[in-house]
């Protein structure tokens, strides 16, 4: 069988962070990795918008679509574009989005949904499609018979991750010097866990993932990174430090196998305070940059998103961030009912704590998640696209040029670290290009007309 697997783009150029992060499509390597037995080409429409041209040059016999909220408008043009071009092409859609508001594709121009992880799913529609079995008899679908969605059996999660394939990178051959993840070039995305233990409001990973955490076995890890030939390496983990035992022991795998990279994690603040000496030690061996939640600069917020943390908490992550010379990465929300002196507030904080590479959010209930089923009847846009984190979607107190000018005013007075970044690249550790990246991203973030702008978009 031939297999088209695509990773859609927007419709539309929003502001945002979708030009300054552009890393490749793991979850379509991974999935092309599953059936390995068959013609697999994936399409990366952000790089290469060829659909039309592909679809008569590769002639693929089914078409599958991954993405986020944001991807939805863009996700059902594609696969009514393949039906138009050949109606016995059969449309696949997967990912978080859809498998959470399966709803949202009820369209004759889509097959087939894959709820939940891909994997197997994936493999066994295929082997279903070539008439080993029908598609009732494969678990984790809803599949389109008589004009109406037929869900089959709950798809059990992969309870071993070490088991799975390892991705296939070497689809994405063409697209590599294509991709960049903020300041890096050519960075490689790497996947040793899944799930998340914690409930914060806003988030759909404990959702997608049934609230259950899985992990890939540190050798199976070790084995992907010797197959990378990047020295960026990109851990996608909603919290590394999930296990620090395991942590430890890829430590201890990877420092042994003297594996020369610069390291990007994800960890929640709480985790690093717990084990700061694992914090130090990844830093002994590359660990450059780290993505934290901060969220907040008040308790009450935190625990209004339910994020069993404190700002307390948060302060000691960035000190032990500091000590160690890891970059971080300091993502905070900001509320849509926030006043001129709330962003004040949160310019002064972020400036006196000196984080590196701070980020700045606007509160979204993402579709799928119990905030979203809360705030549904506030909503103030039905646009999927403007659910970005850049855009209110919910009621906002200051008016809407002036929430905007706020947002821009966030960006514009901590400069995303600008000087961090200038002293990188002098010390020889990230290309210009990076510096070039980053003043392209301020001009949208800096600038309240490109929100309003995107925000006007139907």
């Amino acid at each position: 069988m031939k297999i088209l697997l695509i990773q859609p783009d927007t419709s539309q150029k929003l502001v945002g962070f979708t030009s300054m992060v552009r890393p490749e499509p793991l979850a379509l390597e991974i999935i092309a990795a599953s059936v390995p037995e068959h013609e697999v080409k994936i399409l990366d429409l952000r790089i290469d918008p060829t659909l039309d041209s592909t679809l008569a040059s590769f002639k693929p016999d089914l078409v599958g679509v991954t993405g986020y909220t944001i991807h939805v408008p863009r996700m059902k043009e594609i696969c009514h574009r393949v039906k138009e071009f050949d109606q016995r092409i059969t449309t696949v859609l997967g990912g978080y989005h859809a498998s959470l508001c399966p709803h949202d594709f009820d369209h004759d121009f889509i097959d087939v949904i894959a709820v939940g992880e891909g994997e197997i799913t994936f493999r066994e529609l295929v082997a279903a499609l070539e008439g080993q079995r029908g598609l009732a008899a494969v678990d984790g679908l809803i599949y389109r018979q008589e004009g109406h969605q037929v869900p089959t059996r709950p798809r059990e999660l992969v309870h071993n991750l070490s088991e799975l394939p390892l991705p296939a990178r070497h689809l994405t051959d063409e697209y590599r010097e294509h991709y960049h993840f903020h300041f890096w070039d050519n960075p490689y995305l790497v996947e040793t866990a899944r799930g998340c233990p914690y409930r914060c409001t806003f988030c759909a990973v404990w959702k997608f993932h049934r609230g259950k955490c899985r992990y890939r076995e540190p050798a199976n890890v070790l084995e992907d990174l010797k197959n990378i030939a990047s020295r960026i390496v990109c851990f996608v983990d909603d919290n590394f430090l999930q296990s620090f035992r395991r942590a430890e022991r890829l430590h201890e795998l990877v420092k042994s196998a003297g594996i020369q990279a610069q390291y990007w994690i994800q960890a929640r603040a709480d985790s690093i305070v717990k084990r700061p000496d694992i914090i130090k030690k990844w830093a002994e061996i590359g660990l450059s940059s780290a993505l934290v939640g901060f969220e907040s600069i008040r308790d009450e917020e935190l625990a209004d998103l339910n994020k069993q943390s404190s700002v307390k908490t948060n302060e000691q992550a960035m000190k032990i961030l500091n000590d160690n010379g890891v970059g971080m990465w300091g993502m905070f929300m900001v509320n849509p009912q926030w006043t001129k002196r709330d962003f004040d507030a949160l310019i002064d904080y972020v400036r006196s704590m000196k984080i590196s590479f701070p980020t700045f959010t606007i509160l979204t209930p993402l579709p799928g998640t119990a905030f979203f089923q809360e705030k549904l009847s506030e909503l103030t846009t039905s646009n999927y696209e403007l659910f970005d984190f850049f855009h209110a979607v919910l009621p906002i107190k200051l008016p809407l040029e002036e929430f905007y000018a706020n947002m821009a005013r966030l960006y514009a007075s901590t400069t995303m670290g600008l000087a961090e970044l200038k002293r990188r690249i002098r010390a020889g550790q990230i290309p210009l290009s990076s510096l070039n990246r980053l003043r392209e991203l301020l001009k949208d973030v800096t600038n309240p007309k490109a929100y309003l702008e995107s925000t006007t978009h139907p």
